[in-house]
């Protein structure tokens, strides 16, 4: 096959030409061409057909042109355009694609060039410039993807140009290029080489005056348009012809040399669209100063590869030479450049002897910016250590470029564009490691299930360049492993960092060299930031703040801060928001290695262990100040105890890495008592944002825990915990066996309050079992208990629930009762949770006596008392306030709460509330006459209750069953 892309899209056979009908095909074609060896992103190829109006059937569609394009190609086997993960890849050989043909003879034209072979640089420019058919892609829509090649291609093309026409001046054939070059610098009036060409080729054909009319058409539009004279290059050659001096012999030319110092780019390039242009854009942006970029990231995320190829692409676009520097800021075992070296290696690369260079650095730094005054010249500093080291390099005036990587993102440097660096997605990380484990150009061929491996093997690389340039090269040698037995020695996190070293690359060391030179600084924000990261590794939790580093660091939380903003610098953690911050998976076993003394991990954890029970008590203290008087929970920090905010931010920021800390420590001994008190600090937290499943995960283990230990009072608070979840969620048959569990272990400790709380939820629960007679032994056993303990709370508890037991038969008697209730509340010191549930109550009895307008009131009243209470009795008001609203026939505020209500429930995961919402919206929407809708609800509160024991899943069968006989709806 062959395919053209250098002017209007074509594909032949080598016979006929394969005719691509419609433009989404075509586009389709063009992008995977673009990206040829590849894989392209479904996501991506839907956004170059579509764009943002892409159609919910575009995957479907995407895949019946793929489809359509194979049989075009003749490729119905699917060997030719193959499925990648997550998208597709063309497979094309160099030799099959013009482009590919086209850059290959720039890159052989170059050497040529570099090397003054003009035969042969005539010979490469001619095949490359043969290639070339009209604007490229000319025939296909606009797209970013297409806009940057097509950039690229151009700017390769007039430098082909160039170099042909270097050739035929140094051969002696000036006078059939005027024609040519006078159209040339009409279409570009800004390239000074065609200019300086024309100039030449017009003095060598004895027409003086018009060489130097060039000079000054040129003069006047580089004043006119940037504001800069011509480089010295184009001066000297108008100097030359002013004086009517001959050309120089190539040899005996007297100006500086043009340094061409850019490593050769990377064989294997992947990704980096967004960043590539970003950079691109930057370094050809000065109009009034330098084009100035920083590329920041981590160890080994391919900051140099990035920034070679995007200093390679833009040769043409800085005639005047590039000029390369190693800052070595983490090169293993040198010392990093100082300001001096620096300056004196880059003007000796612009041909200045070094004994010129002065010896103080501001004289230097004033030399280099002379030198560089008035030229195109493109700077590459790789990897510099900080802006110190590279302030002194950098020219002054317009039409310089300077790309600096560092693994720090120099935010104070003036006028540059930053770009942060992150690692590569998976489609990416597949491509290079295919490409560059593949041998003779071809890719890594792998089917089935290898694709899987493969796509496995890269998140075990946290898709990491570095990394995956190590297992490419792994899966290239002879004797390599397969991809499943590389993936199976990865998945050790002790061995992964030893898996990933080979030969000079290390993911190891490139880390260690990061954290020596914060643990080795002058500053202490340094070293506090090395101390952080040897804490990081020593806790190996998801994630971090500041206020967990300072109770580990024993630092204030600023300084803490101030730490993980380093190591954030740095790229060795990132930032989440929200003041967090997590290290990538492989800085992460780098960490772990930190600590090698099992005394030193013991001890860090512990210090969080207990900066989290200091934290979590001071929360439980604001949110819940009965229970954490009850439990003798610690006094608590300052961590969250300002107002209920803070304490909420507390628990949503910390509740993952709190899990992770209880079930690591359960089997330890020694840090039972801790872990214990610390699962029941966290209570009020997790029933206020309705964390029901969490709650009983953290309560399984204390019970686990509590058992082993032999400690009662543990024991039966896990019980009772569990049991509060397990009613939360309508299970309340398991809330009963929980009760009468922990029963028998209140009263062998003792604890009257304790069994009366039992024995209070015990009388609830078997009302709402429909066990009415046990309900009222067991209540008035927990009331007189109450009376005779002198305990308001379970006084009013024991009242509450005797008022429940009675509403049903006679709810004017239930009032008085839930009045007493209330009243003795307000004998404790924080009435307000029986107070809202007493109210909430009252509402209720007032909705069975049918009177909604003095029951919405009550419900009202209720919720205004406290906005942070237990989700469950906040669920519980705005239920019985919807049914109010129904009643009063204000259905459409009822619908708007219902609909709201739905959404909590279904944002906090509250399986059980949310199949409560739907039954209560359903009955508004019925009301509304919105039958359909009504029964759909209904059907999915069936779906949400299937295992819970309330009364309501019985009145939704009736509901449902009364509905469809009425409508006849199925």
């Amino acid at each position: 096959m062959r395919f053209g892309l250098l002017g209007s899209l074509q594909a032949h056979d080598g016979t006929r030409d394969c005719p691509v009908r419609g433009p989404k095909a075509r586009t389709l074609l063009a992008v995977l061409l673009i990206h040829a060896n590849q894989p392209v992103s479904l996501d991506r190829l839907i956004d170059a057909l579509w764009g943002e109006e892409a159609p919910s059937t575009a995957e479907a569609s995407l895949r019946n042109l793929v489809a359509r394009l194979r049989k075009s190609l003749g490729d119905e086997t699917g060997e030719r355009l193959r499925a990648a993960p997550s998208g597709y890849r063309l497979v094309v050989a160099d030799q099959e694609l013009d482009s590919r043909q086209f850059e290959l003879a720039v890159q052989r034209a170059r050497a040529a060039h570099e090397a003054a072979d003009w035969p042969r640089v005539l010979a490469e420019t001619s095949a490359a410039l043969d290639l070339w058919r009209g604007d490229p892609l000319a025939d296909l829509p606009d797209s970013a993807d297409g806009r940057a090649r097509r950039d690229q291609w151009q700017e390769n093309r007039l430098q082909a140009l160039e170099w042909r026409f270097d050739a035929e001046l140094h051969q002696g054939r000036p006078r059939g290029l005027v024609a040519e070059l006078t159209r040339l610098v009409g279409e570009h009036p800004l390239r000074e080489a065609f200019h300086g060409q024309l100039m030449l080729a017009l003095h060598g054909a004895d027409r003086r005056a018009q060489a130097l009319t060039v000079y000054q058409r040129l003069r006047r539009a580089l004043i006119d348009e940037l504001g800069i004279e011509p480089g010295p290059a184009v001066r000297a050659l108008h100097a030359r012809i002013l004086a009517d001096q001959p050309e120089p012999a190539p040899e005996a030319r007297p100006t500086r040399p043009i340094p061409a110092q850019l490593p050769t780019p990377p064989a294997y390039f992947v990704g980096r669209p967004d960043e590539l242009e970003a950079l691109r854009q930057a370094l050809l942006a000065g109009t009034d100063r330098p084009g100035l970029a920083v590329l920041s990231g981590m160890a080994g995320v391919g900051k140099s590869a990035l920034a070679v190829h995007c200093a390679d692409t833009l040769r043409g676009r800085f005639p005047d030479g590039q000029l390369f520097l190693n800052l070595r800021g983490a090169t293993a075992g040198l010392t990093p450049l100082g300001p001096h070296q620096a300056l004196t290696a880059l003007l000796r690369g612009l041909g200045t002897n070094p004994a010129d260079v002065p010896d103080e650095v501001d004289g230097a730094a004033a030399l280099l910016r002379s030198t560089l005054s008035g030229t195109r010249t493109l700077l590459l500093l790789d990897d510099a250590a900080d802006l110190a080291q590279v302030r002194p390099l950098l020219p002054s005036g317009p039409g310089c470029g300077v790309l600096v990587t560092s693994r720090t993102p120099m935010l104070a440097l003036d006028g540059a564009v930053h770009v942060r660096l992150g690692t590569l997605s998976t489609a990416e990380s597949i491509a290079l490691v295919e490409l560059a484990a593949g041998r003779a150009g071809r890719g890594l061929q792998l089917v089935g299930v290898e694709h899987t491996h493969l796509a496995r093997l890269v998140e075990l690389c946290g898709r990491l360049p570095l990394a995956l340039r190590i297992v490419a090269a792994r899966l290239a040698a002879r004797t390599a492993p397969s991809v499943r037995n590389l993936v199976g020695r990865l998945e050790d996190d002790e061995d992964r960092l030893d898996e990933l070293e080979l030969d000079d690359l290390s993911v190891r060391q490139s880390l260690a060299l990061a954290h020596e030179a914060l643990r080795g600084s002058d500053r202490r924000l340094d070293r506090r930031a090395a101390d952080a990261l040897v804490a990081v590794g020593a806790l190996d939790l998801p994630e971090y703040s500041p206020g967990l580093l300072s109770g580990v660091l024993r630092i204030s939380p600023s300084q803490a801060g101030a730490a993980l903003d380093r190591l954030a610098d740095v790229a060795l953690v990132d930032e989440l928001g929200g003041g967090r911050f997590a290290p990538h998976d492989l800085v992460r076993d780098f960490a772990r290695e930190l600590t090698e003394d099992p005394a030193d991990r013991t001890r860090a954890v512990a210090d969080a262990l207990g900066w989290y029970l200091d934290a979590a008590a001071g929360a439980a203290r604001v949110l819940d100040p009965t229970l954490h008087r009850q439990r003798g929970l610690p006094a608590g920090s300052d961590v969250a105890d300002q107002d209920q905010e803070s304490a909420f931010a507390f628990g949503d920021g910390e509740y993952t890495n709190l899990t992770v800390l209880v079930e690591r420590l359960a089997d330890r001994s020694w840090a039972a008592p801790t872990l214990l008190d610390l699962v029941q600090a966290l209570l009020p937290y997790l029933r206020a944002r309705g964390r029901t499943p969490e709650l009983v995960h953290l309560n399984e283990i204390a019970l686990r825990v509590a058992r082993r230990e032999d400690r009662t009072a543990a024991e039966g608070l896990a019980l009772v915990d569990l049991a509060s979840a397990h009613f939360d969620t309508g299970r309340f048959a398991d809330a009963l066996d929980l009760v009468d569990r922990s029963i028998p272990l209140w009263q062998r400790t003792g604890n009257q309050h304790r069994l009366q709380i039992a024995l209070n939820n015990r009388g609830m629960l078997l009302q709402l079992l429909d066990r009415p007679r046990e309900a009222v032994l067991t209540l008035h056993e927990a009331l007189g208990l109450a009376v005779e303990q002198d305990d308001p709370l379970n006084e009013a508890r024991a009242l509450s629930a005797l008022g429940n037991l009675l509403e049903p038969e006679d709810p004017e008697l239930a009032i008085p009762l839930h009045t007493r209730s209330i009243d003795a509340a307000k004998r404790l010191p924080d009435p307000v949770p029986m107070e809202m549930a007493g109210r909430c109550n009252i509402g209720n009895a007032h909705l069975r006596l049918n009177r909604p307008a003095e029951a919405l009131g009550h419900f009202r009243a209720a919720l205004d008392l406290a906005e942070n209470a237990p989700w469950n009795t906040k669920r519980e008001c705005r239920l019985r306030e919807i049914e109010a609203l129904r009643r009063l026939r204000r259905l459409d505020e009822a619908a708007a709460l219902g609909r709201h209500l739905l959404d909590l429930t279904t944002e906090l995961d509250d399986t059980y509330g949310t199949g409560l919402a739907e039954h209560a919206y359903g009955r508004v929407l019925h009301d509304q006459g919105r039958i359909p809708q009504a029964l759909a609800h209904w059907h999915d509160a069936l779906a949400h209750l299937d295992t819970a024991d309330t009364p309501v899943v019985a009145e939704l069968h009736t509901l449902i069953a009364a509905t469809e006989s009425t409508t006849g709806a199925a």
